[in-house]
């Protein structure tokens, strides 16, 4: 039997400085104002089409349907969507709400009928499905949405034990915690599809995903005739021995995740690590470059897309575990306080992330400037979730604990 470990804050909450809270509350304004274009952009949209991420500037253009099974034509949809969710229950605008709900029957509906060859197609499901459903209350996206929750399980491989980057390769990356969020979030009515998750985690471990130090690989190769590692890698970061700055908040983010679904203490072993190794090598600034160790720093970019998710796993670290209440706490307001100040756009895009160095396939798909800096879909969803945390002790929409049910109720606008 697994060993488990008793969480310590849900009923002691840490309480931010009254400092911290104002200035997310005046970034969730920022964002509001924002998102004009966008809701415009889909109130003006027929049902079925979905707007696609702008790497060149942040904004969205609309395309006629939804395309979650390839990474060249991906939209990021669900990154809007949880940005969508979180604002409208924040200030309870249901203007908003309308938008949010339009995406995610979209995506729930298409998800529903066939497993993604995408992996990241996860995120879409969690963030826009589940998350709001949890936000909506509404028990016939949440019922679509468990349909596609079943349908992700289908790309599961039994063989390795393990969700692969993309169906039918044979690496398995850091990245991939990030899509399976839907399946704690299932966990209330069935607990098999949790235990997939944490089967995932748990065996990715085993494959030797983190070093000893606490910092991360991101991605393992494996020898399909031994169902055994074959290399250990980086695909984005300075080289294989180095750390990519947003892998390393991937793997903060993935077993603080797994942590808070299981309580199981291996995963907050982990949790505790990464993150202590992640704050331990932030740079002057709270700001990670694109990867901790390459050697041309300060002349690379820096990746506030990582800063960000980094900021919401040491949060809930903090709240989680009492032995990191103070350090992760401090940590997190010290990232965050630097993002809100010097990284975020008067309409709430999070500007100066990174892709790194992508492989030429991807690179040459239009996702990259790299050296240049970026605007990402991944970091204007996460600097919306770590202002909500800061300006929220309720975190229940968020949450992945199984108790939890995949509705809430009585909190639309």
């Amino acid at each position: 039997m697994n060993a488990q470990v008793d969480t310590y804050s849900e009923t002691n909450p840490p309480t931010p400085a009254p400092a911290m809270r104002e200035a997310a509350e005046a970034a969730l304004e920022d964002v509001r104002r924002g998102l004009e274009p966008v809701l415009r952009l889909i109130e003006d949209s027929p049902p079925g089409s979905a707007p696609g991420f702008k790497y060149t500037t942040g904004g969205y253009r609309i395309n006629s349907q939804y395309l979650p099974h390839e990474w060249s034509t991906f939209q990021w949809v669900g990154f809007l969507s949880g940005r969508l969710w979180l604002i409208a229950d924040h200030f309870q605008d249901a203007r908003v709400h309308d938008a949010a709900y339009q995406l995610s029957t979209t995506v729930a509906q298409t998800l529903a009928l066939e497993p993604p060859r995408f992996s990241a197609a996860g995120s879409d499901l969690f963030y826009a499905a589940c998350l709001g459903a949890r936000i909506s209350g509404d028990d016939d996206l949440a019922e679509t949405a468990l349909k596609a929750v079943q349908q992700y399980r289908n790309n599961f491989d039994d063989r390795l034990g393990i969700f692969l980057q993309v169906r039918n390769v044979n690496r398995a990356v850091i990245d991939t915690g990030l899509n399976l969020l839907p399946f704690y979030w299932a966990a209330h009515v069935d607990p098999e599809l949790a235990d997939i998750a944490r089967v995932h985690n748990a065996n990715l471990l085993d494959y030797g995903i983190m070093r000893g130090d606490g910092s991360c690989y991101q991605a393992i190769e494996f020898d399909l005739d031994t169902a055994q590692p074959a290399r250990r890698y980086s695909m984005q970061g300075y080289s294989d021995s180095t750390t990519w700055a947003r892998g390393q908040s991937w793997a903060m983010h993935n077993y603080v995740n797994a942590f808070e679904a299981t309580l199981e203490a291996r995963f907050l072993d982990v949790a505790r690590s990464a993150c202590q190794w992640y704050v331990s090598h932030l740079p002057q600034g709270n700001v990670p470059f694109y990867d901790f160790d390459d050697p041309a720093a300060p002349a690379v970019p820096r990746d506030t897309c990582s800063a960000t998710i980094a900021t919401n796993a040491l949060l809930r670290l903090a709240r989680l575990d009492a032995e990191s209440r103070d350090w992760a706490g401090a940590a997190a307001e010290a990232i965050t306080d630097a993002l809100l100040a010097d990284h975020l756009s008067p309409g709430g895009v999070l500007l100066h992330s990174s892709w790194g160095q992508l492989p030429p396939e991807k690179a040459g798909a239009g996702f990259s400037r790299f050296p240049l800096e970026e605007a990402m879909p991944y970091g204007n969803y996460w600097i919306v979730e770590a202002a909500y945390r800061y300006a929220h002790c309720d975190w229940s929409p968020l949450d992945l604990a199984p108790s939890v049910s995949p509705v809430l109720s009585g909190r639309r606008p």
